[in-house]
This record gives structure tokens, C-alpha cells and sequence, in this order.
């Protein structure tokens, strides 16, 4: 015991710190989206950058990378169903309004 930190305790949080400080920073990004006169590309920046941290979190802190194909395998497929959930219900909203 020298009373300096053990290194591999300081590796342990490196890479959740970098995390932490991406995912802050798109935070910012997303105020300042939210208040910026976008118009249109408003919605499509706000769902980019959720999409970006979404991801972050998935593959940095769920350890996606370091996974088994078949954990990965899995993740794929909420995706997938995600993006079929996503689909349908945007068919119903078309839909409905090429009805009204």
C-alpha cells in the first residue's frame, strides 16, 4: 500500500467516463436541436441523435461488442421487431389519413 491507485481499478472506469461524456454531449446536442429553428429537420435531427445514443448505450454499456454472436444475435432481432412495431404503425396512421 504506497497510497497510489491501483491501475486496473483506474481502467475499469475509463471507458464508461468516455461514454458518459459522449452521451452528455449529445445531450447538449439535443437542447440546443430542440430550441434551433430546424423547421422540418427538427424531427429527423432529434430522432438522429437519439439513435446515436441509443447505440452508444447498447454497444458501450450493454458490451455488445464484446458479446456472443448469439447475444448479438438477439439484439438484432428487438431491433428488427422494433422496426416491424415502427412500420405498422405508421401504416395505420397513412391509412387514416387517406381516409379522412
Amino acid at each position: 500500500m504506497n497510497g497510489r491507485p491501483d491501475p486496473a481499478a483506474a481502467r475499469i472506469w475509463v471507458r464508461p467516463l468516455i461514454v458518459w461524456a459522449g452521451l452528455m454531449a449529445l445531450l447538449a446536442l439535443t437542447v440546443l436541436a430542440a430550441y434551433a429553428p430546424l423547421g422540418a429537420l427538427a424531427s429527423a435531427a432529434n430522432l438522429g441523435l437519439a439513435a446515436v445514443q441509443a447505440g452508444l448505450v447498447a454497444v458501450l454499456f450493454m458490451r455488445l461488442d464484446e458479446a456472443s454472436p448469439l447475444v448479438r444475435l438477439t439484439a438484432a432481432t428487438g431491433l428488427f421487431w422494433l422496426a416491424i412495431l415502427f412500420a405498422l404503425c405508421l401504416a395505420d396512421v397513412l391509412s387514416r389519413l387517406a381516409n379522412a
